[in-house]
């Protein structure tokens, strides 16, 4: 996981928030604390005619208000390459618009570290508990609201269908497709949140869709 505790949370927001006063941040907390992916084998590019990679980074984000799980992968020609993979945690005791300030900046540096050509989402969750809805909307809307102002394409698909694309069975458990993400993007996933392998699926999800000229891209917002 990428953030472990509050502190290296507050580090990063507090450089966020030192950029937006046009500050420049001191020492290292401009950087998020990063451990690679471990990797299987790293996939080789694969190149056109003209000898040119194809390259387009996805996000994908399975967004929730305590802890978000964020992958970004490489569509390299017709390989899939894990570029990383993480967690915005919000501790419990900070107030609902507190998590939405850190869950925004935090976003904010994702952007700025990586550069992403599109965002997937999950979509049409259901939620039998009212109040428990109204948090994962505010989780939604707070990721959407900061993708919304990169002028970020936004794609969203059901949780059902990522499960099909990723572990063929759309009631597969979240260690299944955590198993498949590690087989399709060759790296090991045993220290990974299932917030991030979830996040990566989304990403799979939406590559799978651009690879294939047959279906139709699901739900642009």
């Amino acid at each position: 996981m990428r953030i472990k505790n509050d502190g290296k949370l507050q580090a990063l927001l507090a450089a966020s928030e030192a950029r937006a006063r046009g500050e420049r941040p001191s020492g290292e907390a401009h950087a998020w604390e990063v451990r690679q992916i471990s990797r299987k084998a790293a996939p080789a590019a694969v190149v056109d005619a003209t000898g040119v990679a194809q390259k387009v980074r996805i996000l994908g984000m399975d967004t929730a208000l305590r802890k978000t799980g964020w992958g970004i992968i490489d569509v390299v020609g017709k390989k899939w390459v894990a570029v990383d993979c993480g967690v915005i945690v919000n501790p419990p005791a900070v107030s609902i618009t507190d998590c939405m300030r850190h869950l925004n900046n935090a976003i904010k540096g994702l952007l700025e570290r990586y550069s992403p050509d599109a965002a997937t989402i999950e979509g049409g969750f259901y939620c039998k508990n009212a109040r428990t809805a109204i948090v994962l909307g505010t989780a939604r809307g707070a990721v959407l609201g900061v993708l919304a102002e990169a002028q970020l394409p936004v794609y969203e698909y059901a949780p059902r269908r990522v499960k099909q694309v990723v572990a063929g069975r759309g009631d597969a458990t979240k260690e299944q497709v955590a198993l498949m993400v590690s087989k399709l993007l060759h790296i090991q996933v045993d220290n990974l949140a299932n917030d991030s392998t979830d996040a990566l699926g989304l990403a799979i999800c939406h590559a799978a869709a651009l690879m294939n000229p047959a279906v139709e891209l699901e739900n642009p917002l």
